[in-house]
């Protein structure tokens, strides 16, 4: 009986060979993909038992070739020129699989919760304004590709990922994140090559579950007894499961850099936050083999959450400003103009994908004469009652001048924060705050609220941080 079982399986696989082993690739690499250009990429999948794989690039002469090991598995490296394309890659253990429409150029990796899962056509009865007309002008001639991770979780590590590499149809550009999208727009346009956008995002996340066990180990303060639990009612919530699901698989593949949109989740506790974020950076420029990954990232938004004048966003807010000033090669976007009072998702994801787009093309890519940063707060001093707060990223003068200036406050000696007069020391990087009722001020805020409109913008219209400080006498 074995002997017919095995003598069909043999006709069977000579009349259709379709049926025999062929190369197989992890949905990272695939047609339509961006390469990020003059990098190492690792390419892996499945083929053939003990064959030889071949990888031929039409950028190249030159010929790869490895074996599979008894299981069919193989990897390799493959070296890529300067941004240009389209190319095909051709990978063939007798059988060949032909990679299409790929280009080389700029990648970047996009993660955090939902306003960064947001898509471009926004959440039902939450719009991102001014997006449809970007829908309509999307254009698949447009070296601007795009990736979506499908949410998963696991509490053991995965070997791929569900999502496929597309072009810019209005279709996908609608349903892709927004923040992402309108940073990669921004990107290709000003650098006129190929970008390739990564988005791996999962509304309601918490930092702890992009995060690998190891790194995770190093804080008591995170319970990885739970990952011993069968069931998970909050995997997006739950340390390590979205690293093993979504991130973990795309161990290998090259980027230049991350862009990240996450905290509210995390905006009860912003000292472990503090501690856990300068972690993930480090962890995730190891993974990405990229000692000095640039890593720019969005400060929470002002929204009302458990009311508008209470103060748990601002303290958390405070937590990613002073990162900026702690974790190396890294950005913050300022957003104290474009929040929602009533929505968690605010609507100005244009900004927002703009902005991160700005520290990027200057710092990243060296670009010139591009404001990236809203005027971040330096020092202060007191002279006489008046307290003097200097600001970085205002050396072109802050705006608006000769106005009063909304989201200041002062504390004298009892703590009790009042609100302040402020105005701009016309043609400098200074704010003058006063109160005539404290005639020794101790300490100094702006927007330091849940949700509170300011009006301090530099040159380039980039809004101001939200901060807190002790005035030096």
């Amino acid at each position: 009986m074995k002997r017919t079982f095995r003598i069909i399986l043999y006709i069977l696989l000579f009349i259709f060979p379709s049926l025999q082993a062929k190369v197989i690739l992890p949905s990272i690499l695939g047609d339509n993909m961006v390469l990020q250009q003059q990098s190492q990429v690792y390419f892996h999948g499945k083929a053939t038992a003990r064959k030889n794989v071949s990888l031929t690039v039409s950028w190249g002469k030159k010929k790869v070739i490895v074996k599979s090991n008894n299981a069919g598995e193989w990897k390799a490296i493959i070296h890529t020129p300067s941004a240009g394309g389209p190319y095909a890659i051709f990978i063939s253990d007798g059988e060949t699989l032909t990679l299409k429409n790929i280009l080389i150029g700029e990648v970047w990796f996009c993660s955090g919760q939902s306003n960064m899962e947001m898509p471009v056509k926004g959440f039902s009865g939450q719009p991102v304004y001014g997006s449809h007309p970007y829908i309509v002008a999307a254009d698949f001639h447009r070296s601007l590709r795009l990736f979506t991770v499908k949410n998963d979780w696991s509490t053991t590590p995965k070997e791929d990922v569900e999502g496929h590499w597309a072009e810019s149809s209005p279709k996908e550009v609608s349903t892709f994140s927004a923040a992402a999208y309108f940073f990669g727009e921004q990107l290709q346009k000003t650098l006129g090559i190929p970008v390739g956008l990564v988005h791996c995002s999962w509304s309601a996340s918490k930092i702890e579950a992009w995060m690998d066990k190891e790194t995770l180990s190093r804080f008591p303060e995170v319970d990885l007894s739970v990952l011993k639990n069968k069931e998970f009612g909050y995997p997006n919530g739950t340390p390590t499961l979205l690293h093993n699901a979504m991130v973990k698989p795309l161990e290998g593949f090259s980027v230049k850099g991350v862009i990240w949109y996450q905290g509210e989740a995390n905006s009860d506790n912003p000292v472990l936050y503090k501690k856990l974020f300068p972690a993930l950076v480090s962890q995730w420029r190891t993974f990405f083999n990229s000692p000095n990954l640039p890593f720019y990232y969005v400060q929470i938004a002002p929204w009302q959450s458990g009311g508008n004048d209470q103060l748990d966003w601002a303290w958390f807010r405070q937590c990613q400003l002073e990162l900026m000033k702690e974790v190396p090669n890294v950005g913050m976007v300022t957003t104290t103009d474009v929040g929602s009072e009533k929505f968690i998702h605010p609507p100005y994801k244009i900004k927002v994908g703009q902005r991160l787009a700005y520290w990027a093309l200057a710092k990243t890519y060296g670009i010139e004469g591009i404001a990236y940063s809203g005027p971040i707060y330096n020092n202060c001093i007191l002279k006489d009652k008046v307290v003097e707060v200097q600001f970085d990223y205002g050396e072109d003068g802050l705006i608006p001048e000769n106005e009063e200036l909304k989201g200041f406050e002062i504390a004298g000696q009892d703590g009790i924060f009042l609100p302040a007069h402020a105005e701009i020391i016309n043609g400098s990087s200074i704010v003058k705050v006063w109160n005539n009722k404290i005639s020794s001020p101790k300490e100094v805020r702006y927007c330091f609220r849940n949700y509170i409109e300011g009006n301090l913008f530099n040159n380039a219209e980039l809004p101001a941080s939200p901060f807190r400080a002790v005035i030096k006498q």
